[in-house]
Formats: C-alpha cells, sequence, structure tokens
C-alpha cells in the first residue's frame, strides 16, 4: 500500500506540475492573442488570467476524479461479481504483452494506480474460486457417501429379514442351537445398522480430500475369508456356492476394515443376486510386486457393457461404491467377463 500512496503522490505532483505548466504556456498566449484579437482587449488581463485558472483547476478535478472513481466503479463491479458467485478474473483493467513464448501482464491507465489493490484482488478472487469447487468437492463427496451408506443398509436389513422370516415360519422347526445363531446374526447385523447410521450423522465431520478412514495393519487372508463367510451365510445366498483360496496362510496390510468389508461385499453380493441358484463364486487372494490381489469370480450370466457403465457412474450403484472404496485405499478395481461367462472382478491394493 506504500508503494501505491507513492504512486498516488507521483501523480498528484505530475498533474499539478502539468496543469502550472499549462497555466503559464496558455497565459503567455492569451496575452498575445490579446494584442491581435479585439474582442480580447475589453477583458481585463486579471479576468482572463482568472478564467483560464478556473478551467485549469476544473480540468484537475475532472482529472482526479476519472482517475480516482473509474477504477472504484469497476472494483465494486468486481465485488458484485464476486458476490453473485462469478469468481472468474475479469481482464479490463489489464494489457497483455508478448515478449517470446512468454506472456506479461501490465496495467492499464488509470488502473495501474492501483496495481497491488488488483493484486489482492486478483488472489482474493482465486482464494474464492478454490474454496467455491473445495465446498462443491465436499457436497459432491458427502452425497456419494451418504449414498454409499444407504445402499449399505440394504445389505444387513436383507440378513435381519431373511432371518426372522426363517425363525416365524410355520413349516420349520429350528433348534435351540439353530435359533441362537440366527439369533447372533441378526444380532450382528443390528450392530452394523448403527454403525452405519452412526457413520451418516457424522458426515459433516470429515475432510473433503477422501472417505473417513481408519486404516490399521491387519491380516488380509483373515479379513477375506470371514466376508466371505459372512456372504455365505446371507438366506439370500443359501443356493450359492462359495469358494475361498489364498496363497498366503496370512498377510498383514494396512487398511480401513469397514470400508474395504462394504466394497468385498458389495461385489459379492452382486454375485449372488444377479446369478441364478447354483452358480459358484471365488474369491481368490495374492501377492504381486508387493500388493494385493483379489479376484473375485463367478460362473453365472455376466454383466452387460450398458449396465456396467451405468453402475460405474452412479454414485448410489454397489459396483460404483466398491470402486470408490477401493479407490480410497489408492488400488485399483476392474471388472471383466469371465472365461466361463460369469463375472471376473481384480482389486489391486498396494500394501
Amino acid at each position: 500500500m506504500i508503494k501505491m500512496a507513492i504512486r498516488f503522490i507521483q501523480f498528484t505532483l505530475v498533474l499539478v506540475a502539468a496543469s502550472v505548466a499549462c497555466f503559464i504556456i496558455l497565459a503567455i498566449v492569451l496575452i498575445y492573442l490579446r494584442e491581435i484579437i479585439t474582442p480580447l482587449q475589453f477583458i481585463s488581463t486579471r479576468t482572463l488570467l482568472f478564467s483560464l485558472g478556473i478551467i485549469l483547476i476544473v480540468f484537475i478535478i475532472l482529472a482526479c476524479g476519472w482517475s480516482v472513481g473509474k477504477p472504484l466503479i469497476y472494483f465494486i463491479r468486481w465485488i458484485h461479481r464476486l458476490y453473485d458467485g462469478n469468481y472468474q478474473q475479469p481482464e479490463d483493467h489489464v494489457r497483455k504483452q508478448s515478449k517470446g513464448a512468454v506472456q506479461e501482464k501490465s496495467y492499464r491507465y488509470p488502473y495501474a494506480l492501483y496495481k497491488e489493490l488488483f493484486e489482492e484482488m486478483s488472489q482474493l478472487s482465486e482464494q474464492l474460486r478454490q474454496s467455491e469447487a473445495e465446498r462443491l468437492n465436499m457436497e459432491a463427496k458427502k452425497q456419494e457417501w451418504i449414498s454409499s451408506i444407504s445402499h449399505d443398509l440394504k445389505t444387513p436389513l436383507s440378513y435381519i429379514e431373511g432371518y426372522a422370516h426363517m425363525l416365524t415360519a410355520a413349516e420349520y422347526h429350528w433348534t435351540d442351537e439353530e435359533k441362537s445363531n440366527f439369533s447372533r446374526q441378526i444380532s450382528d447385523k443390528t450392530a452394523d445398522i448403527k454403525r452405519l447410521i452412526q457413520d451418516l450423522n457424522h458426515t459433516n465431520r470429515w475432510p473433503v480430500e477422501t472417505f473417513p478412514m481408519d486404516r490399521k495393519k491387519e491380516d488380509m487372508v483373515n479379513f477375506l475369508r470371514d466376508v466371505v463367510i459372512d456372504i455365505a451365510n446371507h438366506p439370500l445366498a443359501e443356493h450359492t456356492l462359495f469358494t475361498f483360496t489364498a496363497s498366503e496362510s496370512m498377510y498383514r496390510m494396512d487398511f480401513d476394515s469397514k470400508l474395504l468389508g462394504r466394497a468385498i461385499q458389495n461385489v459379492l453380493m452382486n454375485a449372488v443376486i444377479h446369478n441364478p441358484p447354483g452358480t459358484q463364486v471365488t474369491c481368490e487372494f495374492a501377492v504381486r510386486d508387493n500388493s494385493g490381489f483379489i479376484v473375485i469370480e463367478d460362473n453365472g450370466v455376466g454383466i452387460g457393457e450398458g449396465v456396467l457403465k451405468e453402475g460405474m457412474v452412479h454414485s448410489g450403484k454397489g459396483i460404483a461404491i466398491a470402486r470408490a472404496f477401493v479407490e480410497a485405499h489408492s488400488g485399483r478395481m476392474n471388472i471383466m467377463k469371465a472365461d466361463g461367462g460369469g463375472t471376473r472382478v481384480e482389486i489391486t491394493l498396494p500394501n
């Protein structure tokens, strides 16, 4: 701001000096013309000089008003643009000059008097633009997170519904041990629902960059085995055959068991829901180049290209949710046709 004040002082001194010089020159010219032009002889020299001084003062006022007022009006328009959500920086005040391959920016007059203020406004516009982009990104992530939770609530609810139906079925006579197992499964899935609802309530607390994660070093082999067993016990998976194999007896990786578990569950449940009874689903785990490699494959009806593209772009779909959770672990998920005509899902997770 000191530079701007100095620039205004220089501008004022130059304007005053130019006005004084103009006054002297015009005074000499008027005095000379007074001897030549007869009507001017009836006006006194003092009156002519006074009139000339008044004209120059008005000129100085107009010049100062134009130099100060035009940029201020421009600033007001700029602020109104920011208020309306238009963070694109206007370029009316700059002149771009090309020097070779580099474009340099110089300020037009009288905007050059406010050079530092324009630079501050430019930084403010950029910060507001970035803040708006981050806000929109956060809203999109939150909507995706809410959609994923809404979708994943269906899995434990279907467990509860299935086991409740089995318990109340009059044509079956369950043993106490079986009833206890059903009750335990219902209790566990109720706890899962409570956890998902809690995650939904905490949506506003997590950062923009990614999903809320709680990564820990855990055994990936045991984790995958438990997920496969859990889905195999689902009432809807009664007629689906599951197989799990691993190249390692134990392999510890850094991951969020909740998010990754939901991703694997979505893939496995898709294999159950979208295939006929008797479908075989295999889950394999191997270690490749210090990364975990998970393959989930079925011999069902397969997945069409249109359905796959639609599922991958809609955040509320199980495939899109699974991919988002895998990518949150810096991993990759590929979906393709299996050799047997079913669907093959490959997940790579860096360790």
